[in-house]
């Protein structure tokens, strides 16, 4: 062969040569361009803005419990001595005894009435006269009288009851006329009367701010949802409930109690890594609540990280692929709208990422978190073919099942460890002569969706509880 022809031949065998440098690079260890999704236009379930928690306390309140501190302090019967008699009845009032019956205590709305019948007599100095005569003494009988007091009431600023708007009342159906010239000392025994109203008023007035202290079993509530409650064994789940708001109910009477409620208002939110910083917030000023049914009412969004997901699952998956030379260097994985999207980033036979999305859906029965449908995109499903790579969307669907289906991402263990936290929470003395009792009924899946950062399941917790004073 000629140099000639030599030279030629060479010239022909470079492009054969570098276009099989080509295919062996390709074939080994090449760049695997596929291009990402795109899923600008999807849209899937956006949860609106939470609304907040509220636990309502309803509160029973014995009206015995006023009727018998009222019944201490004005005695079924009592005589007055001359300087007290004088004190209420003036110069000529000498002696005042008296004899009630049983105090009677009902309510309408908010206003409280309370009526006392007695029957009394009395001894007073005829005036211009010097001598005493007196009305109710043996043989004729005791005089008639009824005692009359309404008031409203309304919680101070304290946390205890306070009266305003009171109205008194004394009617004396039967006229005092002394024995001693028929003169008639009703006038007297009225404004006697009145003055026993007048006690009998500040001793309700009194009373009334001792029957119930509710500040220190609110107080106590506050600061136990103050502190956060560890969702799963490892202390890695936490719930925060963040109260707000604390009101109670205007107080109304219902058949022989007296009914409230204490009305906290929270914004709870589940977390996961270390414990967060328990609140310090003191006690929210007293405010008043509207008229509201009993219950407890708890929306709170449990997070699954797309960072922490991704770990788990590339935590599983990562190294050689049995029967190809591939390897898995990590996963990555977060969501748009109702929309999974999985990189699977491989070295060995090809350099590159792989993209699969899926639907992401809550399970019912296992109470998981799964991405359901998990398929490779078009343009990944060709390169996999193209190459005779073995990583299939099974195996990443079956590490994202063990990822969600397990330790701090199992979403029903801590729906279980949420709701058996709460019940606890419910069942326990707040103060000396106050506690509480409830429990945690249903938990309602309310929605899922994604994220920035995270996926987010919303749950809803019913239940019911109140306040038992004692």
């Amino acid at each position: 062969m000629s140099r000639a022809h030599a030279s030629c031949a060479l010239r022909l065998l470079k492009p054969m040569f570098a276009l099989a440098t080509m295919q062996m690079a390709a074939s080994c260890g090449g760049h695997l361009e596929v291009p990402p999704p795109n899923l600008e236009a999807r849209t899937g379930a956006v949860l609106p803005v939470s609304e907040p928690a509220t636990i309502v306390l309803p509160i029973s309140i014995s009206l015995g419990k006023i009727r018998s501190a009222l019944s201490a302090q004005f005695p079924a019967s009592d005589s007055l001595t001359q300087s007290q008699c004088v004190a209420l009845g003036g110069s000529v009032c000498h002696q005042y005894v008296y004899r009630r019956d049983s105090l009677e205590m009902r309510m309408n709305g908010d206003r409280i009435e309370l009526v006392a019948h007695i029957q009394y007599r009395g001894r007073v100095a005829v005036p211009h006269l010097g001598g005493l005569a007196s009305c109710g003494y043996a043989p004729e009988p005791m005089k008639r009288a009824e005692l009359r007091a309404a008031t409203s009431l309304y919680w101070r600023s304290d946390w205890r009851l306070g009266s305003r708007n009171t109205a008194l009342a004394a009617a004396l159906p039967e006229a005092c006329e002394v024995t001693l010239l028929k003169v008639d000392a009703t006038p007297l025994m009225r404004h006697i009367v009145d003055g026993q109203l007048a006690i009998l008023r500040q001793q309700l007035d009194s009373a009334l701010p001792a029957l119930a202290d509710l500040r220190p079993a609110a107080d106590s509530l506050w600061r136990t949802m103050q502190q956060p409650l560890a969702l799963d064994s490892a202390s890695t789940v936490w719930l925060s409930m963040t109260p707000e708001l604390v009101a109670l109910a205007r107080p109304l009477g219902r058949g022989d109690a007296l009914t409230t409620a204490v009305v906290i208002t929270a914004r709870p939110r589940a977390s996961i890594g270390g414990r967060p910083p328990t609140g310090a917030a003191r006690l929210a000023p007293l405010g008043l609540a509207p008229t509201t049914a009993s219950g407890i009412h708890i929306p709170v969004d449990i997070e699954l990280p797309f960072a922490d997901v991704s770990t788990r699952v590339t935590q599983i998956m990562r190294g050689d692929l049995p029967g190809a030379d591939l390897a898995v260097d990590s996963v990555k994985i977060w969501g748009v709208g109702d929309t999974a999207v999985v990189r699977v980033t491989v070295h060995g036979t090809v350099n590159g990422d792989l993209f699969a999305l899926g639907r992401v859906a809550y399970d019912p029965t296992t109470r998981h978190v799964l991405v359901n449908d998990l398929q490779y995109t078009l343009a990944s499903e060709s390169r996999m073919s193209r190459l005779k790579a073995t990583l299939g969307s099974y195996r990443i669907k079956r590490a994202l099942d063990q990822a969600t289906g397990h330790g701090r991402l199992d979403v029903g263990t801590q729906l279980d460890s949420l709701k058996r936290q709460l019940t606890t929470q419910l069942n326990r003395p707040l103060a000396p002569g106050v506690s509480v009792n409830g429990s945690v009924g249903g938990i309602t899946i309310a929605g899922l969706a994604t994220t920035g950062t995270a996926f987010v399941l919303r749950v809803v917790l019913d239940g019911q509880a109140k306040l038992i004073v004692q």
